[in-house]
């Protein structure tokens, strides 16, 4: 397991810190088993039930997600699903294929599209410009006719939430699966016994305010981290948006804080909130996380964009702190 890393120049005045930001997946619950295996699994089903393509294998594996969240701008994974649906469209508008295999197999591959969105800005809109410079005028249109972004989405739900939680998460009942939500599978990362209680904590997540709750339920931490404190897919504004850091700031009011994520949004985050005006009110450091779903194989690259502190895991840095807070 990784070391952790705090840059030199933080040290001295960590111990004037006042508040915990965090990001839930990844960083409060362990979620590889459940919202990549759910896009990868809504791609699948799209292709073979929506677009009936045959299914001769997996078009999307579940380790080329990361891809996405590398490339920046998804950290929304509706938003990722529906780029990964429209890329499978955009590849059978071009070659005609009918099979999962031969469209997987068609040139260009996951690893060239997230790089040529990653160019674009990253996030569904950079996906898209990709996708329709890729067509002809007639491709435009089949792709235009086969692409159902709210379908994507409902898809991506039922499948996360299940029978029991589809219509407590997302006000409607199943239409198309009816099994076992994938959200059963996620697991706890975060001992909330080590937030101090000299610390105010609050939540930065793209989750919904209803996946919040059963988050922090599952985590056994909804009195710790009340709901005032939550900043969520439903107050507007998204990560890597700065201005979500502000909407923390007014609602704890803290003066230094920390912010524990586990992707590239979660860090260009912290450093959008530097830029814009009044970011000097409150002081916000950027950790990320190494047990989200892009691990320690990429701690170089959070290094190198410019991540202060880089933990194994959300525990290690309260241990840290619990040190010099006392």
């Amino acid at each position: 397991m990784s070391e952790l890393f705090i840059k030199q120049e933080l040290l001295k005045n960590l111990k004037d810190l006042d508040a915990i930001l965090l990001d839930i997946d990844g960083v409060v619950l362990e979620v590889s088993q459940s919202f990549p295996v759910v896009i990868v699994e809504t791609t699948q089903y799209y292709a073979t039930q929506v677009m009936h393509l045959q299914d001769t294998g997996p078009l999307l594996l579940q380790s080329e997600t990361e891809l996405f969240k590398l490339a920046g701008g998804f950290n929304s994974d509706w938003d990722l699903a529906n780029a990964a649906v429209a890329f499978v469209i955009a590849k059978h508008a071009q070659s005609g294929s009918q099979d999962t295999a031969s469209v997987r197999a068609q040139e260009p591959g996951w690893e060239e599209f997230t790089r040529d969105a990653k160019r674009r800005g990253g996030g569904l809109v950079a996906a898209e410009k990709v996708i329709l410079e890729m067509l002809t005028p007639q491709q435009r249109r089949d792709f235009a006719a086969t692409w159902n972004p709210k379908l994507v989405t409902q898809l991506f739900q039922e499948m996360y939430a299940g029978e029991e939680k589809c219509r407590p998460l997302y006000g409607f009942a199943p239409e198309h699966i009816h099994e076992a939500g994938y959200y059963q599978k996620e697991q706890v990362l975060l001992d909330g016994a080590l937030l101090s209680p000299r610390l105010q904590v609050g939540v930065l997540t793209g989750r919904t305010r209803a996946e919040t709750q059963l988050a922090l339920q599952m985590a056994n931490l909804t009195e710790r981290i009340p709901e005032a404190t939550w900043v969520t897919e439903d107050d507007g504004v998204r990560k890597p948006d700065g201005r979500t850091l502000i909407l923390n700031r007014e609602r704890l009011n803290f003066r230094y804080a920390i912010f524990i994520g586990d992707t590239m949004d979660d860090l260009r985050t912290v450093q959008n909130y530097r830029e814009l005006k009044g970011a000097g009110r409150a002081k916000i450091i950027s950790c990320i996380a190494l047990s989200g779903p892009s691990g320690a194989t990429h701690r170089r690259l959070f290094l190198e964009a410019g991540a202060e502190i880089v933990a194994p895991d959300a525990n290690a840095l309260l241990q840290y702190l619990n040190a010099i807070l006392k």
